[in-house]
């Protein structure tokens, strides 16, 4: 069996159905295959969802197009907020957290009522063709309402259809220029995209490869049809039949409402200090009239294009919109490769609605998770209490068997309970008693060294081998370097005015070298 990439394209407009099936297989053949199918929408009734319901239905299974597993259609610009946001950084995590506020303080809506889909556009080229360095980044922002997205694929699922993705019409419209560019054709870089429909006029600014403005002009060809219907005083059909066999000079001012949107919308995006478009390219089922993309390019100040830019006569121009849904590049790769590259830019609002709304079935399955949780959570709950309050007593118990035996360890075994105050006072008064030994108020022996120390001559060594004091005597035993050395701690002590009575009872060599013991009596003056 031959492997086959394939994806169908489905455009659902207010006057036909419209289908385009994409083929490539593994040998990089392709097969396009186009599908059409008009709906009457003159009447009320012919508006009703159930009946277009039922010719989508029909239309499907009549093509063969329920064989497919990857169907592509389109939500129309006018049912989605677009615009295009330039930030100063190119950080993609930041670019993802940035995004949805800035979208809320664009949107009357609030944020969890939208499905906010963003592209991140390479930099535009420089003169020289090469990509331009910056340091920030432009992003191309949608935000579909959710009830718009859900109408939409309760209409496919009423007849039996499951898009694997849900892109934006103008969106599609830029992906045929993609698909040309990996073709080998030299597409203009600056281009207008602008496809007449039945209702609608949908409009797509490329500028330096990217896209930048998306929107829809509620003008198309049904206003034209009606305007010749007023014109020469017949019905639709008749006017419709006529419009077919008239070249575009004959209803150029008829085309006045339109040429007027689209100077509007070019000069605002001149207005943004970007570049200026070069190429017009006129698509859609309105493109059957007679001469009209070289008109509108010519209204516009732009060139149209032609098989020098790639648009020949097998491109698809009435099902420009169904054949870019086809070849959405997010589902058919380019020949020979796999993996998808930066310029290959597509929206899939259906992926960002899925991936912010959680599943139905996932979402009771957590809440029947949570309710058993909780119930689990009580129990133990219960269990941890009851345990608690039976241990109480056995905690009680034995926190008052330690404090006993610490309050014991500090006040002895001897002492009750409840005099801790008597005990303290008690124990404080034995630390005065022993502290009074060294330091009390008639002879404080801590004073008396303090005064000793402090007399002791800098730079002298002196070791001491043994000291008493005896109130305000103090007898040292110690050893220096040499008999100067002693000689030199006498005299120093001799000129204190706080030490008396200094003698120096024993001088005599060490065992050591350099070592001279010595023994020295001074009496320390009260303060």
């Amino acid at each position: 069996m031959a492997i086959v990439n394939e994806c169908v394209g489905l455009d659902i407009g207010q006057t036909g159905l419209k289908a385009v099936r994409f083929r490539r297989r593994l040998s990089g053949r392709e097969t396009i295959d186009y599908f059409q199918h008009p709906m009457p929408f003159s009447r009320p009734e012919d508006l009703d969802p159930a009946r277009r319901v039922k010719s989508l239905r029909g239309f499907l299974w009549q093509n063969g197009l329920y064989g497919t597993d990857r169907l592509v259609t389109a939500i129309p610009c006018q049912d989605l907020f677009v615009r295009t946001l330039s930030f100063p950084f190119k950080d993609s995590a930041k670019l993802a957290q940035v995004v949805p506020f800035e979208v809320e303080n664009l949107v009357p809506m609030p944020l969890e009522d939208l499905a906010v889909g963003s592209l991140v556009l390479p930099p535009g080229p420089t003169a020289e063709g090469t990509a331009r360095e910056t340091k920030g980044s432009d992003v191309l922002v949608t935000a579909a309402p959710r009830d718009k997205v859900a109408e939409h694929l309760r209409f496919l699922a009423q007849a039996d259809v499951e898009p694997s993705a849900i892109n934006v019409d103008a969106m599609a419209l830029f992906s045929v220029t993609q698909f040309l560019q990996e073709e080998g054709a030299v597409v203009p870089q600056d281009l207008a995209i602008i496809d007449v429909g039945a209702s609608k006029t949908t409009l797509c600014l490329v500028q330096g490869g990217r896209p930048l403005v998306l929107r829809t002009i509620l003008w198309g060809g049904n206003h034209l049809t009606h305007a010749l219907a007023v014109r020469y005083a017949c019905n639709f059909a008749d006017a419709e039949r006529r419009k077919r066999t008239m070249a575009v000079d004959q209803v150029d001012s008829l085309l006045e409402p339109i040429l007027k949107e689209l100077r509007i919308t070019l000069q605002a995006h001149l207005g943004n200090e970007r570049g200026r478009l070069t190429h017009c390219w006129v698509c859609g089922g309105g493109a059957k009239l007679q001469e009209i993309g070289e008109y509108v390019s010519r209204q516009l100040g732009l060139y149209p294009v032609g098989p020098r830019q790639g648009f020949g006569a097998e491109t698809p121009r009435a099902f420009s919109i169904a054949f870019g849904l086809a070849i959405h590049p997010k589902i058919i790769r380019p020949r020979w490769r796999f993996t998808s590259s930066p310029m290959e830019l597509a929206l899939d609002l259906k992926g960002v609605a899925d991936a912010a709304s959680p599943d139905r079935s996932t979402t009771k399955q957590d809440r029947r998770m949570a309710i058993a949780a909780g119930l689990v959570i009580a129990v133990l709950l219960i269990i941890d209490f009851s345990i608690h309050f039976m241990l109480h007593g056995q905690r009680v118990d034995r926190l008052k068997t330690a404090l006993h035996s610490q309050y014991e360890q500090f006040f002895g075994a001897g002492a009750a309970p409840g005099e801790e105050l008597d005990q303290a006072q008690y124990r404080i008064g034995v630390l005065d008693k022993a502290l009074g030994v060294v330091d009390t108020t008639d002879g404080n022996a801590l004073r008396t060294l303090s005064t000793f120390v402090k007399q002791l001559p800098p730079g002298t060594m002196v070791k001491v081998r043994e000291l008493t004091v005896d109130g305000a005597t103090i007898l040292m035993e110690g050893e220096t370097t040499s008999f100067d050395a002693v000689e030199r701690l006498k005299q120093t002590f001799a000129s204190s005015p706080q030490l008396k009575d200094v003698a120096v009872t024993e001088t005599r060599v060490g065992a050591g070298p350099n070592q001279v013991v010595f023994r020295i009596t001074v009496t320390v003056e009260k303060s």
